[in-house]
Parts: C-alpha cells; sequence; structure tokens
C-alpha cells in the first residue's frame, strides 16, 4: 500500500528572485510529497498569489529579494494588513553569513529561519517542529485572530498548567493579552513572577508596557532603559521607549532612540514612518523629508508603497521650499496611486504646493478636488491637509470646521491638538487657536453628559438616538462610540428587540474592537449583549 505523504494537502508558497533557488526549493518541497506549490519572483507577484489563491499553509521566502523590498519588511507588511494569519507558517531563508544581522534586526519576527544552504531532510525537520507547535497553539492563535482575550488566557492557562515544551510561548501569549485587556496590575505581578523563572527579554518588555499602562511612565522608562543596557539590538525594545518618549510629549527623546534602532536596523520601513510622524508634529520637515524619502525609494514600485508616504513627503518638500520637486513627487502619486488611496489627501497638498509655486489657478483647482466631499469619510491625516490648504488660501471657516472635526473626533490625543494649535497660529489665527481646540472638546463632553442624564432619568430611547447621532459624525471618538453601543443595547434590553439599533450597536462595537482592542467599555459591552441574547433568546452575534 502507498504511503500518503502528511504534506499532501499541504500548500506552499516559495518566493525568491533567483530562478535556479525557486527550481531547487520546488524540487525539495516536491520531494516530501507536497502536491500544490506556487511560487513567486518579486514582493510585487506575491500578494496576488496570497490574495486570490485559497490559505497557504507554509511560506517559504528569501530574505534578500533583490529589489528595494526585502523579506522582513515583505513579512510585516503582510502580517500588519491581514493578509496571512497565524495559522500560516513563514519560514525565512537567508545566507549563513548574513543570518546574525537578519534575525537580531528582525521586529515581526517569522516562525523560524532557514539558512543555505539546506536539504530536504533539514527542511522536513524543520516543517515537522513548527506544525507540531502549530497544532498545540491552533486554539490559541485562533482566538487571537478573533480578538476573543478573555477565552485566550484561559487557553494559555490551561498549557502553562501543562507544563509542556510550549509553556513558554503560551507564557508570552498570555501575558500579551493581559496587555490587550487592560489588566495592568495583573501583567505586572505575571511578568515578574515570569522573571524569577530566568531573565528573558520579551517579559522584561511586558513589563515595561505593564507599567505604563498603569500609569507609571518614568517606571516603564526605567525598566526599558534597563533591558536595552542588557539586551541592545532587541529592537521591539526601543521602538516601545520611542513611543512612550513621543507619548509624553518628549519629541526629541523620542528621535533619539529611533536613531539608535536605525542604525541597528536601516531597512525598517515602520520606524523611518514614525521618525517622520514625531518630525512632522515637532515641524522639522528636513527630518521628515530624510526618513521619507528613504520610505518612498525603497517601496516605490511595490505593493508596500503608501500614498500617505507621498502626500508626507510632498508636504515636507513644500515646507522646504522645494516646491518643484514637491509637485513633480505629487503628479508621479497621482499615476502611481490611480483609482487607489486617499485622493482628497494628495489633492489638498498639492493646493498648497502650487500656491506656493505660484500657480494659483492650478492650485485652486486642486483645492476644489481636496474639498469635494467634505469631511465626511476621509482619513485624519486629509482632514488636517485639507484644513492647512484652506488656510493658506484664506478659508478660515471651512478650516475651522475640518479641524473641529478632528479634535471632537480625537479629543484625548494632546500631541495632536498642540499640532493644530502651531498650524492655526503658523498661519496667523494665534488668537483662534486655543479656543477652537477647548471649545470642540467641550461641545463633544456637553452631548455625551446629556446623554448620560437622559439614561439616568431613564430616557434611555432619547440617550440612544443621541449618542447614535453622535458617533456617526464622530466615528473615531471611542469614548462616544462605546457609549452609543452601551446606550443603544441598554435601550433594547430595557425597550425591546429592534434589529437596527442592534445592528448599529454590534457596528460600533466592532468599530471599537479594531481600533482598540484594550477599551475598558468592550467588557460592559459584551456582558450587556450576552444579557439581551439570553432574554430575548436570541442568536449569538459574531
Amino acid at each position: 500500500m502507498a504511503i500518503i505523504s502528511p504534506y499532501r494537502n499541504k500548500r506552499i508558497l516559495i518566493i525568491d528572485d533567483v530562478a535556479e533557488m525557486r527550481s531547487s526549493i520546488r524540487s525539495q518541497v516536491s520531494s516530501l510529497g507536497v502536491e500544490q506549490t506556487s511560487v513567486a519572483a518579486t514582493v510585487r507577484d506575491a500578494p496576488d498569489l496570497l490574495k486570490t489563491s485559497n490559505r497557504f499553509d507554509i511560506i517559504l521566502c528569501d530574505y534578500y529579494l533583490g529589489g528595494a523590498t526585502d523579506g522582513q519588511q515583505f513579512l510585516e507588511y503582510i502580517r500588519s494588513s491581514g493578509i496571512i494569519s497565524r495559522a500560516t507558517l513563514f519560514l525565512m531563508i537567508t545566507a549563513e553569513q548574513g543570518y546574525t544581522s537578519v534575525i537580531t534586526a528582525a521586529e515581526c519576527l517569522p516562525d523560524d529561519y532557514l539558512l543555505k544552504p539546506f536539504t530536504a531532510d533539514a527542511l522536513k525537520s524543520r516543517i515537522d517542529r513548527l506544525l507540531d507547535k502549530k497544532q498545540r497553539l491552533a486554539r490559541i492563535d485562533k482566538l487571537q485572530d478573533q480578538g476573543r482575550w478573555q477565552e485566550m488566557i484561559a487557553a494559555c492557562d490551561e498549557i502553562i498548567a501543562a507544563r509542556d515544551k510550549y509553556l513558554l510561548d503560551a507564557m508570552r501569549i498570555k501575558g500579551n493579552a493581559l496587555l490587550m485587556t487592560n489588566r495592568f496590575d495583573e501583567a505586572i505581578e505575571f511578568y515578574r513572577r515570569a522573571l524569577q523563572m530566568r531573565s528573558m527579554p520579551w517579559a522584561k518588555l511586558g513589563l515595561a508596557k505593564a507599567y505604563q499602562g498603569s500609569g507609571q511612565p518614568e517606571q516603564a522608562k526605567l525598566a526599558l532603559n534597563e533591558l536595552l543596557a542588557e539586551t541592545p539590538r532587541f529592537l521591539a525594545a526601543y521602538d516601545a521607549l520611542g513611543r512612550l518618549h513621543r507619548e509624553c510629549g518628549e519629541a526629541d527623546d523620542a528621535l533619539r532612540i529611533l536613531d539608535k534602532a536605525c542604525e541597528l536596523s536601516p531597512n525598517a520601513l515602520a520606524r523611518h514612518r514614525a521618525i517622520a510622524g514625531i518630525a512632522e508634529e515637532a515641524a522639522d520637515f528636513g527630518r521628515v523629508e530624510k526618513a521619507l524619502r528613504t520610505v518612498v525609494q525603497k517601496t516605490r514600485n511595490s505593493p508596500l508603497r503608501d500614498l500617505g508616504d507621498y502626500a508626507s513627503l510632498g508636504n515636507a518638500l513644500t515646507e522646504l521650499g522645494d516646491t518643484e520637486k514637491a509637485i513633480a513627487l505629487i503628479t508621479e502619486a497621482k499615476t502611481s496611486f490611480r483609482n487607489v488611496g486617499d485622493t482628497t489627501l494628495l489633492a489638498a497638498v498639492e493646493a498648497v504646493a502650487q500656491h506656493k509655486a505660484g500657480n494659483p489657478e492650478l492650485a485652486q483647482q486642486a483645492l476644489e478636488r481636496a474639498m469635494q466631499g467634505g469631511a465626511q469619510g476621509i482619513s485624519e491625516a486629509a482632514k488636517l491637509a485639507v484644513a492647512k490648504a484652506c488656510l493658506v488660501h484664506g478659508r478660515q471657516d471651512e478650516a475651522e470646521q475640518m479641524l473641529k472635526d478632528v479634535v471632537q473626533n480625537n479629543p484625548d490625543q494632546s500631541v495632536l491638538h498642540a499640532s493644530i494649535t502651531q498650524m492655526m497660529k503658523t498661519h496667523g489665527n494665534a488668537e483662534r487657536a486655543e479656543y477652537l481646540v477647548s471649545n470642540s472638546n467641550a461641545e463633544v463632553i456637553q452631548i455625551n453628559d446629556e446623554a448620560v442624564r437622559k439614561g439616568q432619568s431613564g430616557d434611555f430611547r432619547t440617550a440612544a438616538a443621541m449618542l447614535r447621532e453622535a458617533a456617526e459624525r464622530l466615528p473615531g471618538n471611542l469614548q462616544i462610540v462605546a457609549n452609543a453601543a452601551y446606550a443603544l443595547l441598554l435601550d433594547v434590553y430595557t425597550n425591546g428587540v429592534d434589529a437596527d439599533k442592534l445592528r448599529d450597536a454590534h457596528r460600533y462595537h466592532q468599530m471599537l474592537l479594531a481600533k482598540d482592542q484594550r477599551h475598558p467599555r468592550l467588557g460592559p459591552i459584551a456582558a450587556l449583549l450576552a444579557k439581551i441574547q439570553r432574554k430575548f433568546k436570541l442568536p449569538v452575534i459574531s
């Protein structure tokens, strides 16, 4: 009787820019009994295969892909954009002499590395081990993909109690789940116990994040600095410390830390973008230009390219007085991103560039394109760019309305508020700047407080209607969205089932999950939804 290979039904994708290597690896996986193998020569081809084919079980990707985009950048792209799930194995292939620099410079880690040259037996041994691990952690991975953190913690506890070979993997995942559910005090105790077992960088990083979440930023900074002194190539710690400094309003310190990380890993696109964002907030457009020039060069003609990079770089070039380069870049982006991305953002940046270049007619045309759809449905970056373009063209009322929308959608973002204040001051509206921010926030607080009073008086229907209207206008204000979801559910629980209200409550709940899986209102919303399902014998809403 013929032996059926356990790999027969596995789908494998091979990505390598060298035809001979693709052929060699394909032969090796075929010798293992694999019958479904696809190949891609570039990162431009791979996303189409990943999106149009059925799910791949295993991806074998070379680190050096012969172009501006390497395997690490590609991995970060497909993981962050959700193109592959945690069930897909990703193995990075690299030459032995480059292994140390690759593995120590990786933030988004692959499941494992394969060093060239390798045999079919070595490949089989590695895949066997990884598939065993995936099988043991499959339930946890599925729950994590679904954002079901509480159940995931319980599943991790089962493996931790069993004390098998995947104990540390389960501990690492549980620690992250505690952070994601805002259980910071519990996370601090958990990581401290883990560190009593042995010194583990991931546990020290988690402890620092738990300190930050519990409102102890100085303790978090101390922990991260100690971690970096012990493990100077641990890039995730640099990123965490950079974010912490940024949130504390310490732009110079944030840039200093991220610059150090860039010395270790010069190709990390997310870090260059973070540097550009901080520098833009500080109006250091020279730094913005330097960081984003690198990003645009590395992602040009690649699926990793992003219209926002072109827009921010165009804005920086305009601020630096190089309007010719800015307009050329915008023209390139209009071709490269035709029918894709945020055209409003690009049009607003062009309106300022053309205005400063002395082309009033072209500037006016670009501004009209940017203003076409109003504030609804466009990104925060586009709203800020449109507001700036309006200020440059003397259209202050329209600028203020756009900025008011941004502030009300981001009530707690003090750094963003400072940037808006600076934008208005730069364009001669210093006396209006601080009033705009404070008054915009006061309006939202008034709406929320009035709805709360209605609810406290038992008028749940009116409270829900008020918050529902506010959530539709301010989908970025998570407090409003959360309160709208809860108010609608409370209305349904009290006054009876209403399909439209349940649908909107579910939509707001999903919006909240997508933007902040740690939001404190998620638990009460889920609990109230469960009560409604029991009371009215409704099916579970997934």
